[in-house]
């Protein structure tokens, strides 16, 4: 029981940590957001510009919370590979 705990825990933190770094890296190289950003800066009262940046916007939305969710993901897969260490000390105690 033990080590199936600390083997789905590792398959789920390597992909939850996998995930959070796609989209921290989408964030980071999302050239399109920062020309939406900087023409609607430069342009204020655009009605097109600004509907641009807003649609920019909601996708950077998306990509934070992909990475949140991969960051929670990783998170429990830590704690499936704890209770896999807490469960073969209480199997090898007994």
């Amino acid at each position: 029981m033990a080590g199936v705990c600390k083997l789905v825990g590792g398959l789920v933190l390597l992909i939850g940590v996998l995930f959070a770094g796609a989209c921290v890296t989408a964030m980071a190289r999302d050239e399109a957001y920062a020309k939406a950003k900087l023409v609607a800066s430069r342009n204020p009262g655009n009605v097109l510009y600004e509907a641009e940046f807003k649609g920019a916007q909601v996708q950077r939305a998306f990509q934070l919370v992909g990475a949140a969710g991969g960051a929670l993901l990783g998170l429990n897969g830590l704690t499936l590979i704890l209770l896999g260490a807490v469960a073969g000390r209480a199997a090898g105690s007994s």
